[in-house]
């Protein structure tokens, strides 16, 4: 019996033949790919069904942010109707001050130019009038001189108009002495400053006589000196390093 089973695996075995007409083989084959088909066209369907299901709920989240991001721009628009009152009051406000620091750029305070001169006048000479007359565009003080039409400045340095003054100052009066007269023309010549720079400018004599009778002990001058910009008060101007308005 073994001998016969080996013999048996031994048999060669010839070609096999199907025997199955053609058309079943087809059918066959194409019951096979139309289930292969199937198959992959479920698998997609249920990928593209996940996919949708990922995408409605990243819509649902975005729509949702989109309704959070609507109130809080909606909250915020409502406060900014709340504050805008305070907006356009800081506007008018920073308005103002622009237009008075427009209005007191190129001011004069005469205040200061009197005490100036109460300090530089000699004890043995008196003012008896003094005017005032503004150039390049100078603007008087309430209760000042009225302003003049800008003068040509001079070229001769030192002489009336040289060195861009703002104003003019002429002086009547009188002294005990021609050189009392000098001694207040050159104290004009030195005196205050302000930031470095010389307030007064160009002291001129114009004329020093003694009156004619001889029992006239005095003489009568006039003079003129100028102003230069450092004469401005400066008030309400925006400081150059803060930023902030000048008192």
């Amino acid at each position: 019996m073994a001998s016969e089973g080996r013999r048996a695996e031994q048999r060669p075995s010839g070609p096999r033949v199907n025997l199955l007409p053609a058309e079943v083989r087809e059918q066959r084959l194409f019951r096979r790919q139309r289930a292969g088909i199937g198959v992959a066209a479920a698998i997609l369907l249920v990928m593209l069904g996940l996919w949708y299901a990922l995408e409605t709920r990243a819509l649902a989240d975005a729509r949702n942010d989109a309704d959070r991001e609507r109130q809080v721009a909606a909250g915020l628009q409502a406060r900014q109707r709340q504050l805008q009152p305070v907006a356009d009051l800081d506007a008018q406000i920073a308005a103002a001050r622009r237009l008075r620091a427009d209005v007191y750029a190129r001011e004069i305070r005469f205040s200061g130019v009197l005490r100036d001169l109460s300090a530089i006048v000699p004890d043995d000479v008196w003012l008896t009038q003094m005017t005032a007359t503004f150039t390049n565009g100078g603007t008087a003080p309430a209760g000042g001189a009225t302003p003049a039409g800008g003068a040509t400045p001079a070229t001769t340095p030192g002489s009336p108009g040289a060195g861009s003054p703002v104003a003019n100052l002429t002086f009547a009066g009188a002294g005990l002495g021609h050189v009392d007269v000098g001694h207040f023309v050159r104290t004009l010549a030195s005196g205050p400053t302000k930031d470095g720079q010389r307030v007064y400018l160009n002291p001129y004599f114009t004329s020093s006589q003694r009156g004619q009778s001889a029992e006239t002990a005095t003489v009568t001058f006039s003079a003129s000196v100028d102003l230069s910009p450092a004469a401005f008060s400066r008030r309400f101007q925006a400081d150059q390093q803060t930023g902030a308005p000048a008192p």
